[in-house]
């Protein structure tokens, strides 16, 4: 998140008196949940210096609650195996699941046999409710077994979730940009729209009393692509007034071969270079309306009878790119595809504060469980980040790992980031002097101390990807 922090407005003294007031003595009831996860929100979120206008004002209105994590990771940068690993607690190289491709677990399978993080609080007496785009599609098998894993959801549709309208044929694509990256001023009102309508429907959720804790999970599926939002979100971002780093002549420089674009793949994409700052206008557009899904959501826990008892998290579950690297998506294991938003807050979380720690969202499952009292679960890959939440600058030796891929891997600590591919080949990056990752330092011998310590931090064991999986539907 952004150095800049606007102040807290619009939360009542009430609310913050019941949050951190004074145990009476008497027992605490259990601790709700709320997690939001917001599909291919990259560490844009909460930046203040991208554009006259912030691109998430709400979450950094909510940041000022809790803690915000300003160097989190993803467990993959794709949504199936990142969804995966947050709420299975189990990373790829444990799962097998590296790809969007991947759809449903076998039979046998290792995810067929443990609790979803919404499935362990439902057996430990809590009411799951979930909407939008929560579960990737390798471990939505699981609710099969957990029979749910909903107790309330909204109505799904083929996807498990709601869709927006889609644009008239004859307009598309409505950029003008053939391929994926499509954006454009549809529909006229937020209100037509999923993600609103989600929010709406979390809102009465937190509004109305529930005869035990909960664990509510809300899928936002914006940023995503298409980058589809009314005008009123395009009208805050021209593309001539977004300040961004300008790119590379060659961003293959410093490359290995196992990351190195092809000179016809630079070519098609020359389109997108010329174009770069629209795109990053209309992913800033739909950024900024999915931040006003967020903040329908928080108006309902600030407004309802859960405020002084309710842990909150909010995260996106993969970055994205815009160029770098001649990256123009996610799926990478640079810093851009792989850091993302993190926030939490509740009872017992320190406020106001930004913590430097390399943390990662496979560390989430173990933290809710601490946070609210459950008992731990000794095999998750994760830690828990309670210490952090206590002490935001506590001692901390633990670096983030992200995978892409079977024996893909990349290592980041508060200043390095180490990536090693399957066939050996490695880029090594310090933050502190090259924050954009523009020169490649592993072939440097003055760099083979760090090399040696990263790669101390790698997965011993690599679960091959099981071949029998079938296609998923995820993206």
């Amino acid at each position: 998140m952004a150095a800049s922090r606007p102040i807290l407005a619009g939360w009542t003294l009430a609310f913050w008196c019941a949050l951190f007031a004074p145990s009476t003595g008497a027992e605490a009831p259990p601790p709700n949940v709320l997690l939001i996860i917001l599909d291919d929100q990259n560490a844009f979120a909460g930046r203040t210096d991208l554009a006259p206008q912030p691109v998430t004002p709400k979450l950094d209105r909510f940041a000022q609650r809790g803690v915000t994590f300003s160097h989190a990771y993803c467990a993959a940068p794709l949504c199936n195996p990142s969804r995966t690993a947050l709420l299975s607690g189990l990373g790829p190289s444990t799962t097998g699941i590296y790809h969007n491709s991947q759809g449903a677990t076998p039979e046998g399978h290792l995810l067929r046999h443990i609790p979803s993080l919404p499935g362990y609080f439902r057996q430990h007496g809590y009411l799951t409710a979930g909407g939008g785009k929560v579960f990737g599609s390798s471990f939505g098998s699981v609710s099969k077994q957990e029979g749910g894993p909903w107790d309330e959801t909204m109505n799904p549709t083929r996807k498990g979730r709601m869709e927006d309208p889609p644009p008239p044929g004859d307009k598309l694509p409505l950029s003008g940009l053939a391929g994926k990256h499509d954006w454009g001023a549809f529909p006229e009102s937020r209100e037509q729209m999923a993600d609103w309508k989600l929010a709406g429907w979390a809102a009465e959720f937190l509004s109305r009393p529930h005869p035990k804790p909960f664990f509510l999970a809300c899928g936002i599926v914006k940023p995503h692509t298409p980058w589809y939002v009314p005008q009123e979100y395009f009208d805050l971002f021209p593309p001539n007034q977004i300040t961004v780093p300008d790119l590379a002549a060659d961003e293959n420089v410093g490359l290995p071969a196992a990351s190195r674009t092809k000179e016809k793949q630079v070519a098609a994409a020359a389109e997108l270079r010329a174009r770069r700052k629209e795109l990053m206008a209309a992913y800033l557009a739909a950024s900024r309306y999915a931040d006003d899904c967020v903040g329908r959501i928080l108006a309902g826990l600030e407004n309802g009878p859960f405020a002084e008892r309710t842990i909150v998290v909010i995260c996106g579950d993969n970055g994205y790119q815009f160029g770098e690297k001649n990256a123009w998506s996610k799926g990478a294991l640079w810093e851009g595809s792989t850091r993302v938003p993190l926030v939490i807050s509740g009872p017992g979380v320190a406020a106001r504060q930004v913590c430097p720690r390399t943390v990662g969202l496979i560390d989430l499952y173990p933290t809710l469980l601490e946070l609210a009292g459950l008992p731990a679960k000794p095999d998750l890959d994760g830690v828990s980040l309670v210490p952090l939440l206590k002490n935001p600058v506590a001692a901390w030796d633990r670096l983030a790992l992200s995978t892409m891929g079977y024996k893909n891997h990349a290592i980041r600590d508060e200043r390095w980031r180490l990536i090693q591919y399957a066939d050996g080949s490695e880029e090594l990056y310090d933050h502190q002097n090259d924050p954009l990752e523009r020169r490649n330092l592993a072939p440097n011998p003055e760099f083979a101390p760090e090399l040696v310590r990263l790669r101390a931090c790698l997965p011993q064991n690599n679960e091959p990807q099981n071949p029998n999986t079938p296609a998923g539907t995820d993206d």
